[in-house]
């Protein structure tokens, strides 16, 4: 194992001489990544080798991935790219302040802060999860969000920018983190994740959240 790291160690030195990556931060638990549960026994070291990425650990045990092609057209907070986004749109506000979300068509809806953050808005996962229908639970001591709606599941986890979407792990637009009792995710990854799109109405400080068509 230990010469499986030195190999990819030598290969990410020559790749930061000749390219430019885009960093993305994943878990700091070296044997367990998301295996706090026994759920998440299936989310291991080996799920985060791909041709498409370079693998490496910081000196305080952190994995970090260099995605050699990032997305250079300007990334938009609503919307859930899927892909590494250098360049982000101006954020309709930017202090952080009280906000209603709610779901179109229906009664359902929540007041909760927002924090604008690294060209995003972040949300309170775990309770926008539950506005919009879905099954959330919060694991305190590992700081992972499962959240299942229907057929989809999503993974976040405090830290990291990689989201498990349906088991598949996925770049989101920034890192979550950890706040006031709650795991705060970008309101992109979320609503998108579980099938919505979330608008911003000035006039009366709502995101309204409407079903994505096809």
């Amino acid at each position: 194992m230990k010469m499986k790291k030195i190999g990819l160690i030598l290969v990410l030195v020559l790749a930061g001489v000749i390219t430019n990556g885009v960093v993305i931060y994943a878990d700091d638990d070296d044997e367990h990544e998301y295996k706090e549960h026994e759920e998440y026994e299936d989310y291991d070291d080996d799920d985060y080798e791909h041709d498409e990425e370079y693998y490496d650990e910081d000196e305080e045990g952190e994995e970090t991935y260099y995605f050699q092609d990032a997305v250079s057209e300007k990334g938009t907070w609503n919307i859930w790219t899927r892909t590494v986004v250098a360049d982000k749109e101006v954020l309709p506000f930017t202090n952080s302040q009280k906000v209603t979300l709610k779901v179109e068509g229906t009664n359902k809806e929540q007041n909760f802060s927002v924090i604008p953050k690294d060209g995003e808005f972040f949300v309170p996962g775990k309770t926008v999860a539950q506005v919009l229908g879905a099954k959330a639970t919060f694991y305190k001591e590992s700081k992972i969000l499962a959240i299942q709606y229907q057929a989809n599941e999503l993974l976040f986890r405090a830290g990291t920018n990689v989201v498990y979407d349906n088991n598949v792990k996925t770049p989101s637009p920034a890192q979550a983190f950890y706040v006031n009792e709650e795991l705060y995710v970008p309101i992109s990854a979320i609503t998108n994740g579980l099938g919505y799109l979330a608008e911003w109405q000035e006039s009366n400080q709502t995101f309204v959240c409407q079903p994505i068509t096809n």
